[in-house]
Parts: structure tokens; sequence; C-alpha cells
């Protein structure tokens, strides 16, 4: 609402409508009419409509507001992960977008970048993010760029606990086997038990972990054909995302 200079209320502009706590109210008006006009008429009860409308109605705007603050964190979650690549790589926001903008391919790379930081979680991943928007702005090969992207995309769909089970399987499997086929085939091979010793906070959801880790083509089965049971170890892709995780110690695995 505004005022004139005679005191007189008016009603909000349009610009306001759609801003603020204008916007969530107006919202939550709009859809307490409409379910109660809808169940009013489904139901032929007017007061049944009322009812119902009325409760819905505040819902709807606590949504808008929630939503909007969603948005908000997300706008501030990119900038900061924007600001952060620049820092890495030693120039301003200004120029790494520019560099970035400047190449189609690199372009990509900063689009999905800015997706995976507006839903990020934790602070690791974004500047892990950063981290690999920055590899990939200062690459002149286009292969590095390729590789960045497809980095990008897998970190998109993990948590830290998937980034400590990597960690876990880019080491040696403490596994002794008999057979010297197996030693050579299976050096990198880790069984559940034996993750779990090296870092007990997994256990819990350690199936759903591996079967993530499996759907990105990042972690592979390779005792099952070998020794007959289930033997984790990473995919040369795998190999390739953890690289950017070795010396981070915000998702380094419990020792």
């Amino acid at each position: 609402m505004t005022s004139d200079p005679d005191g007189d209320v008016k009603p909000p502009s349009e610009i306001q409508q759609r801003s603020g706590a204008a916007f969530d109210r107006i919202l939550g008006n709009s859809v307490n009419t409409g379910i109660a006009a809808w169940v009013a008429a489904t139901t032929g009860s007017p007061e049944a409509g009322a009812a119902i409308g009325g409760m819905v109605g505040p819902l709807a705007e606590e949504l808008s507001f929630a939503l909007r603050k969603a948005i908000d964190i997300q706008q501030a979650q990119g900038g900061y992960m924007l600001t952060d690549a620049a820092t890495k790589a030693e120039t301003t926001p200004d120029e790494l977008l520019e560099k970035l903008i400047a190449d189609p391919v690199k372009l990509q790379l900063l689009l999905r970048s800015l997706e995976v930081a507006a839903r990020a979680t934790t602070e690791a991943k974004l500047n892990l993010t950063a981290e690999l928007l920055s590899t990939g702005a200062l690459a002149a090969d286009r292969a590095v760029v390729d590789e960045q992207i497809l980095v990008v995309e897998a970190i998109g769909g993990l948590e830290t606990p998937h980034f400590r089970l990597m960690l876990v399987l880019a080491n040696p499997s403490p596994v002794w086997w008999e057979k010297s086929e197996h030693r050579a085939v299976l050096r990198f091979a880790w069984p559940e038990d034996r993750v779990i010793e090296r870092d007990a906070g997994l256990e819990p959801a350690l199936t759903a972990l591996v079967a993530k880790l499996q759907s990105l083509g990042i972690a592979r089965d390779v005792g099952s054909s070998n020794v007959g049971r289930p033997l984790w170890e990473l995919t040369n892709f795998g190999r390739l995302c953890v690289a950017s995780l070795r010396h981070r110690d915000d998702v380094n695995p419990a020792q």
C-alpha cells in the first residue's frame, strides 16, 4: 500500500504486488479464494469451502515466502561460488565470466556449475565446484574443459558421504589375496567390511552410497566375477573425480 499527499491509501502497485510479503499475502488470498470456491462447488457447502480455504490460504502464503527465500539462497550461493572460482583463478569475477562466456564449451561448464552451486548443501561442495570451474576457465585444452563438465555433473549428484567413500576406495585395498592373479586384479578392490573399518560413519548408508557411485560410473563391483562376493573399486572416471578431493580436509574420511 502507498499514500498520496492527501493521506489517502492507495492499493499496492503491480511491482509491489510481486515483491516481498505483499506478493505472499496476495498469493495466499488467491489460493484461499480458489480453494474455497472449489470445495463449495464440489460439496455444495459454502461453509466447508470457507473453512478449508481459510486453512490453506495461510499455508500458501508461507510457501510463497519459503520459495522466495530458497531463490535468494540459490542466488547467493551462485555468487559465492563465482567469487571463489575467480579467487582460485587469480582474477576478478568479471574477467572470469568474460573467459567463460566467450567460449561455448566453457559457457556450458559455467551453467552446470551454477546449477550445482544452487543446490549445494555444504560449503565444501561450493568450494569444490568453484575449483572445477576455475580449472576449466583457465584450460587451453578442450579435453580438460570437457573433463571438468563431466566431473561437475557427477559432483552435483553427490554429497559429503559419497566423497568420503570415494576417498576410501582411492587407496589400495588392505585385503591380502593368496592367488597372485587376484593380487594383481583386486589391488584396489574393497569389501564392505573393510570400508566400514576405515570409516565407520559410512555403515548405515553404505549400500545406497555404493549404488549411487555405480549409477554415475564412479565405482564398480569387481569381486563378484572373481571371488564370488562384492568388492568395490573406482573406475577411471571415478579416479578423475577423486583427484579433485584428495587435498580437501572438509571431505576427508574419518580416520
